[in-house]
This record gives structure tokens, sequence and C-alpha cells, in this order.
């Protein structure tokens, strides 16, 4: 009996290792091949992909329809789904960028600290694989310096080639980014041809994208233009944790834009006191239909690179400053106000009757000498006169 039990409970392990193994063989059939068999991804990735595809094609249908005279909620409608596609797609790309990263990193750890940019490291990836040598591969398109760089760490890293299954979902991965990069781009430009419509200039001025985030941020282009000036749409404040200070975003969606990150960051401040104001004076003109054709949007945008390539400009060199031109009247005295203040500066600093004596000499009357016989500085008439005054004065008290 007890041997019948033990190949019983033998029979019934054997029995869950088969369904175990039919199991595993269900969940690989669920797996769904987008680019080729040798690699599978999973149902969550291969439906998003779809979601995301077929929310394109829709965009692209609402878009074809959208016009100039459309009603201002169906152009609002069309900026949100834009904005929040735009926004799905950079999540899923950078979803995708961690799980390329975490799996090449056994093959060349050190190539996410040279190209950080999620689309170039996918592309990077996807054209080195498993070669070590990057001199043989074509077609990287990096720039030479960062191509040396990666040539280098390449041959002196500490990786090890990826096995077949590792290299081939991480070059499906990679395909996966650059078709969602490629859609994010086709999106980007049916925004930037109907944002034509919807507000030419706020788009010439801050970008078809930071647009549509306004936009979307407040309700409408209405109620963007009826914001005040001076509020900075999406700015985060200040958020200190224990001891970690979190990077705060002061002027919100407008540090996104072109010129303000162009701009070197001491004039940043200045730029971000004029771009709100103007931001919001677009708004206002686009909802007004004052230009529809985006002209005064582009002219003001002229204006600020204007403005700050003159801020740019170094102060101008300092120079000699002549002296005045001599007077050649000495008849005309330079005229002194009066007063109490200039009696006693004159009387400070004018000739005494001591002085005036002893520059004066008495005709046929010989004068006395600091040094006698005639050596020295002379008296003049000073103590001849019977003034009772000091005669023998240091030298470097009397004043020429």
């Amino acid at each position: 009996m007890a041997i019948l039990e033990d190949y019983d409970a033998y029979l019934e392990d054997l029995n869950e290792l088969d369904d175990d193994e039919q199991q595993q063989k269900n969940s690989n059939n669920n797996c769904l091949y987008i680019v080729d068999e040798s690699l599978t991804l999973s149902n969550f990735h291969v439906k998003k992909f779809k979601d995301i595809t077929s929310k394109v094609e829709n965009l692209f249908s609402l878009g074809l329809e959208l016009t100039v005279d459309n009603d201002p909620d169906a152009q609002y409608q069309f900026t949100v789904a834009s904005n929040n596609l735009l926004l799905e797609i950079d999540s899923q790309i950078f979803n995708l960028y961690n799980l390329i990263r975490d799996k090449y990193c056994k093959k060349f750890p050190e190539l996410e600290s040279v190209i950080q940019d999620p689309i170039e490291y996918a592309r990077v990836v996807k054209k080195i694989g498993n070669e070590t040598d990057i001199s043989v591969i074509d077609g990287l398109n990096l720039a030479p310096a960062i191509l040396m760089v990666v040539s280098i760490k390449a041959s002196t890293t500490s990786g090890k080639p990826l096995s077949e299954q590792d290299l081939a979902d991480t070059i499906h991965a990679c395909d996966y980014v650059l078709a969602l990069d490629s859609s994010k781009k086709r999106v980007l430009d049916m925004l930037e041809a109907r944002m034509g419509y919807i507000a030419p200039n706020l788009s010439a001025i801050v970008g078809v994208t930071v647009a549509a985030k306004l936009i979307v941020a407040v309700g409408g282009l209405s109620s963007l233009a009826y914001t005040p000036c001076n509020v900075k749409l999406g700015a985060v404040k200040n958020a200190n944790i224990g001891f970690s200070n979190v990077k705060t975003c002061l002027l919100g969606y407008l540090e996104e834009t072109d010129i303000y990150r162009s701009t070197r960051p001491s004039l940043k401040r200045c730029i971000g006191g004029v771009l709100p104001n103007k931001a919001v004076l677009a708004a206002r003109m686009d909802l007004t239909k004052g230009d529809p054709t985006g002209k005064w949007g582009r002219d003001t945008l002229d204006t600020i690179r204007e403005t700050i390539e003159k801020l740019q400009e170094p102060p101008p060199a300092r120079l000699a400053k002549p002296l005045p031109a001599p007077v050649l009247d000495y008849s005309s005295k330079k005229k002194k106000r009066g007063g109490q203040r200039q009696r006693n500066s004159k009387k400070r600093y004018g000739i005494t009757e001591t002085r005036k004596l002893a520059n004066r000499v008495q005709f046929g009357v010989p004068e006395e000498s600091y040094l006698g016989a005639g050596y020295g500085r002379g008296y003049g008439i000073l103590g001849q006169a019977g003034l009772k005054v000091q005669r023998k004065l240091p030298a470097k008290n009397w004043v020429c």
C-alpha cells in the first residue's frame, strides 16, 4: 500500500509539471510579434502601441476636418487631444528607454552617460548591437567628438555580449521607440499646421507645442487671453524635503521655448519678465483675429531677439576725457558764488598783512634776511614800519 501511495504522488507531481509547461506555452503564445518572430513583447506594450497608433489616425481625421471657420470648441478639443497624445507618446518612449537601458547595460554600461537622449540612445544601440569595434559600423551619424568617446569606451568596456534573446528584445524595443518617435513627429506636424488656424501669433512666439500646453492648461484660447500677464502657467513652487532641494520651475511651460533655452542664464530673468506678457498679448490678438497671418507674432519674436542681442553686447569702452580748452581772455574772471562760506574760504586762504609787508622792499634801505648779511629770504619792510611781529619764522611756513 505504501508503494502504491508513493506511485500516485509521483504521478500527481508529473501532472503538475505538465500543467506548468502548458501554461508557459500558452503565455508565450499570447505574446504578439511586431517586427519579426525572434522577439516577443508583452500584451501591455503591444496594446499600448496599437492604442497610440489608433489615436494618431483619429487625430489626423479630426485635424483634416479643422478649418478657420470651425467652432472654438472643436479647435479646443483638437488641441487637447494633440497635447494628451504627445504626453502619452513621451511617457511610453521613456518607459521603453528604461527597458532598453536596463538590458543593454550588461553589454555597454558606459553608453548611457555619453548619449542621454532616449531617441538617439535607441538608434545607436540598434546600430551597435553586440559589436565591439565601433569603427566598422556605418551610419551612426554622431558628432566626431561623441563618436570618438563612444569608440574609446566601447573598446575598454567591462560589459559582456548579450544573448540572442536579450539582443533581439533590445533591438525590437529600439524599433518600437523609433516608431513612436516618427508618430510624434507626425502629430507635431499636424498640430503645427492646425495651430496656424487656432493661434498663429502665439505659436510664432512660444512654439506650437508650448502654445498647445498653455491653451490646454487654462481651458481654451479665450481663457488664456483673459489671463493676467504676470501669471506663470505651469510654475512649480519650492519643495524642500529634509535636506534635499527639489529643482523648481519658476516660469512654467514657457521654459520649454527655444528662445528661453538658447538664452544664457544671466539673462533668463529678463526674458522671464517679457515672454509671459507677449504670450498673453498674442493670445488676445488671436482671439480677436487681429492678425490671422501671424506676422505680429513673428515681429514680436524678432524684437525679443534683438533685445537679447542688445543685452549681450559688451559695454562701450571708456574714452579719455580731454582737458577743457584754456581761457585766453584773462581780463574776465570766473564767476563765483558769494556768501558766508565763500568769505570764510577767502579769509582762510587769502594773503595776510604780514606777507604783504614781507613782499615789499623800501628803496635805499637794506632789508634784513633770514641768514643775515643778505643771505636767505629777506623780510622786506617787515619790522621797519614799527610792527611788532616775530621776524624769524620757519622757512616751511613761507608761502610764495
